[in-house]
């Protein structure tokens, strides 16, 4: 049995979901390290910033 264009989509797009997963626990396995406070406080700051955003964004709507 061949495989369809479809399949072949699936496959291909379940091994960037896959590789990009593996790379992401690697980036976050290096913030994460002891020794890495400063580059950890650089990835945290924007993202509480955008949550502070948007908790403010809906208290006024």
């Amino acid at each position: 049995m061949t495989p369809t264009a479809f399949e072949t989509l699936l496959t291909n797009a379940g091994s960037i979901v896959t590789g990009s997963i593996s790379w992401m626990g690697s980036f976050l396995g290096t913030i994460t390290e002891t020794g890495n406070e400063i580059l950890l406080l650089f990835v945290l700051l924007p993202i509480v910033g955008l949550g502070i955003g948007l908790v403010k964004r809906m208290i006024r709507v």
